[in-house]
């Protein structure tokens, strides 16, 4: 079976998936439950949630090993859109495998015509269920070729035991069904095991049974509480009815529980005067189940709402069960799933297998080859610099696992669009996930992490050999992704999360193992450079981790195991530190700064990072501006507020600064500042239809505020044909669902060269005071042109020109260029080709995007936070009408090009007063469009 890894496919059952599968039936007596094959470490017994049944059991203590069971049955995927898999589970002593995804879960393979793989579904992994029954639940959306389906459940390389009973897949037909109940799973039994649609605090969580149903919803600590959007704007309703199940037990005063309505703006504020919510229903004492309801007034101006239970009282426990929100005074029938963008017009994203070199599209001249030409990276004054004192700035992507194990063709490929984007750096991070042999750095076939894998060596030689030689740079994350095994010198290290997780920001023997392992990495001579990878001039600088930090165990100081607070209290008693956070920055910056000390004995000559994180606290941020480390390597993804509207979780939105506010609280004035990894938060989704804009604000931000580097997430092995599918829509191998591959985002990868000329072609900011951040780097004051009361962005820079956001038809005259557009969002932006500005320059890159979707890709509702399908190929883009003047002397012709920049034909220009008029029409299937004076 192509794409899967649970077993030889058998010929499915062709009626269908079976309604209930409780293990009871065993009918030829042979110890496997019917209709099940490929049982590994697995065995009936007596159990499960009801009394005197029988469940499924796994039971393995060897790593890696793939206890499971398989089952296939057909599923036509022209009726059926979506199966609702539910389970109870029952866990003891898990501990993960020794590779990616070696966890309990159930995993259910699409097939296509011939057995091929067409998308992957899941339930779980399962980390957080213990030793009490739970009943998870997820909807799995299928694409319309779906014929079969192969179903594996089990440890599927974890060991411990697994117990599993009561299975059911539910078949959706194609369409939905209509409701009026505004929550999406209000009777909380979707779940795996939180529940779906639902933002939980302070403890509150789905409990089993609940009101004759499988869960409910348990509010048993102070402050714990449950919110969900309703599914629809509410400005079109007169009122609200909220109605639920409720039961209580020991609660204390006259609101110790209750039930709200949080009425909204566009911006998700809540409106003036409601901000601590409509009370609708109250409770208190204790009751058996009954019904609740109340109808509350939707007040003027509000445009959505929430739903929030909430227990203030710290005793006694609340349970809530079918919870139901119905608009009164208009129609508030919809289905629950079946939000789509209107995509009609839209046309195919014509797929981009490679840039054509010296075509206007090719941004390599912004780059210097080979890489290292001007010696290696070091810090001069607070910034980047070359050793012959060349400013060293860098828009660079990361490469996600294990893209960097590339084949020889594949890597060249990939050298060569990436230079031709203008990316004059790769980070290289998580070269040790645990993916097998020639997809890991470490060698797969061994109990630890002691040697590296030379397959995968060589693929990596070849890879940075190919980058070095276009002019691109590699930035190295050394902690990150590798597991620990069980003959690793880490007790108990395969419990450990990747990397070691909080553990490696204080634990010696984890340091000792990581630096051992660079040691290897850095000493191995590339056998096509000649060069140790420590005496490369083209690495431009080393992280020491990923997002692993103490900071992580939560302000409270919880730890995963009581071994790691044992040992970092002991290392802040040794110090004499009493304030916890104060302590545990104390600690992590003696970590990185023994590592980084460590690393330039072996003769490390580049910058060197501590960890690259999220974190913004203050005395996180401080242990990473500590003496003997030297730079700061941020993570910066902009999260939009939680309730904002739709139409505007773009950066370009955003009232606090966008992602400079977030820079400046991490930046120091004695140190260079990059951004090791920046996206877009899309709560799982492939992108966002319109973040191409949010691209050019970021370079835009980081070219004016004078950061010395922006690298973008993140590459991935698919599509290898750049747009072809958002990455695990393709079938086949293309399999798995990533969330910002950056070569499935058209809108985003079509704006590289842009990006790369606002960066690499940016001023830097003036000097500030010693001790200061310069001035252009506070909040906002180095982005002109930004209008986040708009979501607009107009560019002036001398190289490059043009319109981002929700342009409003608005004109926008930059001199040499004046852009009109007629799309309500879009981006038309103008970059010159060579050194000269625009005004002067002889030929210009024209481009022009606006949203991109997958074709069927679906919303669970109006919200458009989570997807209920992730679409398929093609992928669709929606047309731009706008007009485009170039002030410039001489004969100028215009003409369209295709994916790689070739020349599709010429297309007319209007003579204007000083210049040319180009019309970008609606119906052009092109993206990009070239203008040259001839």
């Amino acid at each position: 079976m192509a794409g899967s890894s649970f077993g030889q496919a058998v010929e499915p059952e062709r009626s269908g998936p079976p309604p209930l599968e409780d293990f009871e039936v065993d009918a030829d007596k042979d110890g496997v439950p019917d209709g099940w094959y490929n049982l590994r470490d697995a065995k009936i017994v007596a159990g499960g949630p009801e009394p005197g049944g029988h469940c499924l059991r796994f039971e393995n203590d060897r790593p890696g090993r793939p206890a499971r069971a398989s089952r296939a049955f057909g599923v036509d995927g022209r009726k059926i859109e979506a199966l609702v898999v539910g389970l109870w589970v029952r866990q003891e002593r898990i501990a993960p495998g020794e590779r990616l995804g070696d966890d309990p879960a159930l995993v259910i393979d699409f097939l296509g015509d011939q057995l091929r793989a067409v998308r992957r579904g899941a339930v779980g992994p399962w980390r957080t269920v213990g030793s009490s029954w739970v009943h998870v639940a997820r909807t799995l959306p299928i694409p319309p070729e779906t014929r079969d389906a192969i179903l594996s459940v089990g440890l599927i390389g974890a060991t411990g035991v697994l117990e599993i009973d009561r299975l059911t897949i539910e078949a959706i037909p194609v369409g939905g069904t209509p409701t009026t109940n505004l929550v999406r799973n209000g009777d909380f039994e979707l779940g795996d095991p939180d529940a779906a649609g639902w933002i939980v605090d302070h403890g509150a969580g789905r409990s089993f049974p609940g009101y004759r149903s499988d869960a409910s919803l348990e509010l048993k600590a102070s402050g714990a509480r449950a919110t969900a959007g309703l599914a629809l704007p509410v400005g079109r309703f007169s009122s609200l009815e909220l109605s639920a199940n409720v039961k209580g037990s020991g609660l204390r005063g006259a609101n110790a529980g209750m039930g709200a309505f949080f009425f909204l703006d566009d911006d998700g504020r809540p409106l003036p005067g409601s901000e601590n919510g409509t009370v609708a229903l109250n409770f208190s004492g204790s009751f058996a189940w009954q019904p609740a309801r109340r109808t509350i007034e939707v007040p003027r101006g509000a445009s959505r709402a929430i739903v929030q239970f909430e227990k203030a009282s710290s005793s006694g426990t609340l349970w809530i069960d079918d919870v139901r929100v119905e608009g009164q005074g208009a129609d508030g029938q919809w289905t629950p799933g079946h939000v789509l963008t209107d995509t009609r017009g839209w046309a195919p994203v014509e797929p981009s297998p490679r840039i054509a070199e010296g075509s206007a599209l090719d941004a390599s001249s912004l780059l210097e080859a080979p890489a290292g030409k001007h010696g290696f990276v070091e810090v001069r004054s607070g910034r980047l610099h070359f050793a012959d004192g060349t400013r060293a700035r860098f828009l660079g992507a990361s490469l996600l696992p294990p893209t960097a194990f590339l084949d020889a063709d594949r890597a060249d490929a990939l050298a060569d669009r990436l230079a031709r984007s203008g990316v004059n750096l790769v980070r290289l991070g998580e070269l040790g996930t645990p993916l097998g042999p020639g997809r890991s750095l470490f060698d797969d076939t061994r109990d630890d992490n002691a040697a590296l894998d030379p397959e995968s060596l060589s693929r990596l030689d070849h890879l940075i050999a190919a980058l070095k030689e276009r002019g691109i740079y590699v930035a190295l994350e050394l902690q990150g992704g590798q597991k620990f095994r069980n003959g690793d010198p880490i007790p108990d290290g395969r419990k450990l999360p990747p990397g070691g997780g909080a553990a490696a920001a204080f634990d010696p023997a984890i340091r000792k193992a990581a630096t051992d392992a660079a040691k290897l990495l850095l000493d191995h001579v590339n056998s096509e450079t000649g060069l140790r990878l420590r005496d490369e001039p083209a690495l431009a600088w080393i992280t020491l981790a990923g997002e692993l930090s103490i900071f992580d165990q939560g302000d409270a100081g919880e730890f995963g195991y009581p071994a790691e607070a044992a040992a970092v209290r002991d290392l802040m008693r040794k110090d004499g530190i009493t304030s916890a956070r104060k302590g545990w920055a104390a600690v992590e910056s003696a970590q990185w700064k023994a590592m980084a000390d460590d690393l330039r004995k072996l003769g490390v000559r580049v910058p060197i990072a501590g960890g690259s994180h999220w974190r913004r606290e203050a005395d996180y941020a401080s242990a990473q501006a500590a003496p003997g480390l030297d730079l700061i390597d941020d993570r910066l993804f902009y999260s939009s507020p939680t309730w904002i509207s739709p139409d505007r979780r773009s950066s370009l939105w955003s009232r606090d600064g966008g992602i400079a506010a977030g820079a400046n609280r991490k930046r120091r004035a004695d140190r260079p500042y990059v951004v090791g990894q920046w996206a877009l938060q899309t709560q799982g989704n492939w992108a966002t239809p319109d973040e191409g804009a949010d691209l050019l604000l970021a370079a835009q931000t980081a070219g004016a505020d004078d950061w010395d580097a922006l690298i973008r997430r993140g590459i991935f092995l698919f599509p290898e044909n750049w747009g072809a599918s958002a990455a695990g829509t393709g079938g086949g191998e293309d399999i798995f669902s990533l969330p910002e591959v950056l070569n499935g985002i058209p809108q985003t990868y079509a704006l590289l060269p842009h990006a790369s000329s606002l960066m690499l072609r940016g001023q830097p900011a003036a000097a500030a005071p010693k001790g200061r951040v310069p001035q252009r780097a506070r909040p906002g004051a180095g982005v002109g042109g930004w209008d986040p009361t708009r979501g607009r962005l107009v560019l002036d820079t001398p190289h490059t020109q043009g319109v981002a956001g929700w342009v409003d038809d608005e004109p926008a005259d930059l001199g040499a260029i004046s852009v009109s557009v007629d799309t309500p969002f879009a981006v038309v932006v103008v970059t010159a080709t060579g050194p000269e500005p625009i005004a002067t320059a002889r030929r210009l890159l024209v481009t022009s995007v606006a949203r991109v979707e997958p074709t069927g890709f679906r919303w669970a509702d109006e919200w458009r936070r989570e997807r209920a399908d992730p679409g398929l190929p093609p992928l669709l883009r929606e047309p731009v009408k706008a007009k485009l003047s170039w002030r410039r002397a001489g004969t100028i012709k215009a003409y369209a090009l295709d994916s790689t920049g070739a020349r599709i034909g010429p297309i007319p220009v209007e003579k204007v007063e000083g210049g040319v008029q180009l019309t970008i029409d609606r119906d052009s299937p092109a993206i990009h469009r070239e203008l040259v004076v001839e």
